[in-house]
């Protein structure tokens, strides 16, 4: 098989060459191709290539001595692929960008006549600070010129993929990131990040800025470009050494002004930093990159820096050595904490890395396997029209789709939890759920793990401005000493707080147990809140705690792309498998005596049970050796497991709505649980599903046997599957989170205001002013970041920072300086306030007095009487200590 690549960059040379090296890679020829007319481009991929790709050279589709238009160059360049692909033979196209200028031509040209595979080359996952529909960034567009199939590093970019237009139906391959899923050195800086070498305090800092263009790329204007870049430069200056690293394709123009900084070091362009040259520096700042995963490598801290005006930002990950930041101040204040402490402080919420990285040790393998496997992308179908007397819409059918069509997502949300990652189901439907919402458009979406936590206030900070707050599973309130105390607040200022419950009987009574106090308090919260419930069971047990309306969503679990069914008639051993941590709750000792009995009633069936084993086993459990325990695997073996087996045996005692029923259903296993199992509710008679009402090992082992002689029904089960489909689940919680809740309208209608308040108060109050969260430190480093605010006339980074001094102390400096702030802001009424309170404080009484007298005067009118008392004081006390040095002299 001929296979081409077609190459645009150096990385893409890198990439080519790791896939000739897979395993059975020998058994094709690889035929690199570009496109470059006279420039860089093809000089670089030549050297690359010469020095990667053991003597196999790259085609480039143009001579260097054509002489054409820009214009020309792109219209010429899909017609001479196409052209080189039927004169070479070509029976595979691997590309690695379809929206590139380049790219996006040459997917047109081949994409209906051979197979092209699309292969992730780079960090593509981004959100939005402008959440209005409109023309997007390339990257939300990647993949849309309907290739083969598409290979993707993670869950997020295939969900995006398989959900960003309604009627998007591409073939996408989970199969990890060439050089990174596969390296064990950034598994084990993703996991477990080892702690750099101890700094002394004060020392200064190297630091290296990997510059973005983000001006060619039409991301920022130019000109704000550089003003943001100038500034970031000057702000960390003061900790030490800067150097600044231009990205490879930035143009000669930025280049020239970048050698006009004064005291920064310019490295050379076209070197390549990798992990070892990182690890030299003591930080580094970029904008929104892949070399994330290289600092990771090399242990060096990284700030990812989103100006004001810079529409894109790299999502938030949960990661000790990657903190995001929103203004130059912000910046500034981290590094000056790494500075001041020798300690780094990275972003404490997040989303977990697997969100976009899958990590595997057989990357280059899976993906030539795709590429052997695609076939051609069918025409692109046209709309099809209504025939001839087929059903029409009635009024009221029109009526009632009107009205759906005003249901919009949250503009923005919140997630409370404990930790997020696909280890637990807790999280899986919630996480599947916003990666869903993020693929339809960019919304702000916050995942707050309450654990890194230890203030109500810093939440609410982060809470900030959000439309809806969704706590995921009672687990924040039992576990966290914030939960509730955090909840109560929301609800009595009217926000829209949403509980997502997860949680069983069994759970309810342990954890009461446990944790009394908070369990009671939690208790007194549910009625105040919109509880949304996996299954009618669970909403019952709700109503019986006085929650007056829960409302059923089910759940979700991953759409795992390529899963293999189970075989129709069970083999002459059958096969029972069970998927579960292994735990007394999910019913260890049933599962076990199960096949004791089977064993000694001569049933030559096979038990398996794959999952972790947990503490929570009492001594009188029994673990039989009947049964193979398979211990943790991961996902794509835990699909294969089930595929090879003919039962799924749900021997939990108590569960609302188990993702592994979900799972089993996917793959067609026969399927057995406990009658009080939330399953029951939507497979009960269902051919192919059995509960047994006793809970009992005979009862359990008649239910199986009864089960094994039926034929699963295709058509209930896949009306199964549908309803835990990620886009049904996607429209039952949006329309559920815009449900108005108890006491409270639905989200994107103002509440009403409270009484003497009026609605033009609230809007001209300071209450909209987005005043960003704090990074935790000693009092004394606050008050040298506010000090160094104001001396630079950084406003909103001084205002942000004297709001976290003076929740903590209230010094007359800090008082005065956030007064002036105000004053100069026209907030009349709070700079009056603070003045008010430094009235009252300690220190020097007559600085202090001529201090307000001085920014009342910024008061204008209003300001008028308080500059008059403020003189007075100032000279009464002025005098008094010029009369008590008097006195103590004689």
């Amino acid at each position: 098989m001929r296979i081409a690549v077609f190459i645009e960059n150096r990385n893409g040379v890198g990439l080519t060459a790791q896939i000739m090296s897979a395993p059975g890679a020998r058994e094709h020829t690889f035929v690199p191709v570009t496109a470059d007319l006279g420039g860089d481009v093809g000089r670089w991929i030549e050297e690359e290539t010469s020095a990667r790709l053991d003597g196999v050279g790259v085609h480039n589709l143009f001579r260097e001595e054509e002489t054409l238009a820009h214009a020309q160059f792109l219209e010429e360049t899909g017609p001479r692929m196409a052209a080189f692909a039927q004169r070479e033979g070509i029976d595979r196209l691997i590309l690695f960008n379809d929206q590139s200028q380049r790219g996006s031509r040459v997917a047109r040209a081949l994409t209906e006549t051979l197979p092209v595979v699309l292969v992730q080359d780079g960090h593509l996952d981004f959100h939005y600070k402008t959440l209005t529909p409109g023309v997007r960034d390339q990257n939300w567009y990647y993949g849309s010129s309907r290739p083969a199939a598409v290979c993707v590093w993670g869950p997020a970019t295939a969900h995006h993929l398989l959900y960003r237009t309604a009627d998007a139906d591409p073939v996408v391959h989970i199969t990890g990131a060439l050089g990174h899923s596969d390296d064990p050195a950034l598994l084990r800086a993703a996991h477990n990040p080892a702690p750099r070498p101890a700094r002394t305090s004060r020392d200064p800092l190297r630091i290296i800025i990997l510059d973005q263009p983000l001006g060619d790329q039409r991301k920022l204007p130019a000109k704000q470009h550089r003003e943001y870049l100038k500034a970031a430069c000057e702000a960390l200056a003061e900790f030490g050494e800067v150097a600044i690293k231009p990205h490879p394709s930035t143009l000669s123009g930025h280049l020239n002004w970048l050698a006009t900084l004064p005291g920064v070091t310019v490295l050379d362009e076209s070197a390549l930093v990798d992990a070892a040259g990182l690890s030299s520096y003591d930080l580094a700042v970029t904008f929104f990159s892949t070399t994330y995963l290289q600092t990771l490598r090399a242990g060096t801290p990284l700030i990812l820096f989103s100006p004001p005006p810079l529409n894109i930002v790299f999502p938030a990950v949960n990661h000790a050595l990657l903190r995001n930041v929103g203004s130059v101040g912000e910046l500034a204040d981290v590094a000056g904490q790494l500075h001041r402490t020798g300690k780094f402080t990275g972003n404490t919420t997040g989303e977990p890395l697997t969100h976009f990285l899958t990590f595997r040790d057989d990357v280059a393998e899976q993906i030539l396997k795709v590429v052997e496997e695609a076939e051609p992308a069918a025409p692109a179908a046209p709309r099809p029209a209504v025939a001839p007397g087929a059903p029409r819409e009635t009024r009221a059918e029109r009526a009632l789709r009107a009205v759906r069509e005003r249901q919009t997502p949250p503009k923005s949300l919140a997630v409370l939890g404990l930790g997020f990652g696909y280890v637990t189901g807790v999280a899986i439907p919630i996480l599947t759920y916003t990666q869903a919402l993020l693929a339809h458009s960019p919304v702000d979406i916050r995942y707050i793990d309450l654990s890194a936590y230890c203030r109500t206030e810093d939440v609410l900070d982060a809470l900030k401005d959000t439309d809806v707050v969704l706590v995921n599973s009672l687990a924040p309130l039992w576990r966290s000493p914030l939960g509730n105390e955090l909840v109560a607040e929301l609800v009595s200022d009217g926000r829209q707080v949403f509980l997502y419950a997860h949680e069983t009987e069994h759970v309810m009574a342990y954890e009461s147990e446990h944790h009394t106090l908070r369990h009671k308090e939690m208790l007194r919260l549910l009625p105040e809140l919109t509880v949304l419930c996996v299954s009618a069971a669970q909403a019952d047990m709700f109503r019986g705690l006085g929650v007056a309306d829960p409302v059923v969503v089910y759940n979700t679990v991953p759409q795992d792309l390529h899963r293999a069914r189970a075989r129709v008639a069970p083999g002459p051993q059958p096969r029972i498998v069970m998927v579960g941590s292994m735990q007394d709750r999910k019913g260890l000792d049933l599962f076990s005596r199960v096949a004791e009995l089977a064993h000694t009633e001569g049933l030559p069936w096979r038990f398996a049970w794959i999952g972790h084993r947990t503490p929570r086993i009492a001594p009188t459990t029994l673990l039989s050796d009947r049964v193979t325990w398979m211990g943790a695997l991961s996902r794509e073996r835990v699909r294969a497991e089930l595929a090879a087996s003919d039962v799924f045996f749900l021997s939990s005692v108590d569960d609302p709505m188990p993702l592994s029923v979900v799972e089993a259903v996917q793959q067609r296993l026969r399927v057995v649980t406990y009658h009080r199992v939330g399953s029951r509710e939507v497979l009960d008679g269902v051919p192919g599903y059995r509960s047994f009402a006793d809970y009992t090992p005979q009862a359990a082992l008649e239910a199986l046997r009864t089960v094994l002689g039926e034929r699963v029904s295709e058509d209930d089960y896949r009306e199964v599957e549908e309803l835990f489909d990620i886009p049904a689940f996607t429209a039952r919680m949006t329309a559920a989170l815009g449900l108005p809740g108890p006491q409270r309208p639905a989200h994107g209608q103002p509440a009403d205001p409270a009484p003497g308040e009026s609605a033009g108060d609230r809007a001209d109050s300071g209450a909209a002013e987005d005043v960003r969260a704090v990074i935790p430190q000693q009092i004394r480093h606050l008050n040298e970041d506010f000090k160094r605010h104001m001396r630079s006339g950084n406003v909103e980074d001084a205002l942000r920072v004297g709001t976290e001094i003076l929740r903590r102390r209230q010094p007359v400096d800090v008082l005065i300086g956030m007064a002036e702030l105000r004053a100069g802001r026209g907030q009349a009424k709070e700079a009056c306030q603070l003045l008010a309170a430094a009235a009252i404080a300690g220190g020097d009484r007559g600085r202090v007095w001529s201090e307000i007298a001085r920014v009342a005067a910024l008061l204008g009118p209003r300001g008028r009487s308080i500059r008059l008392l403020a003189r007075r004081e100032s000279v009464r006390a002025q005098v008094t200590t010029h009369s008590a040095r008097l006195r103590k002299g004689h």
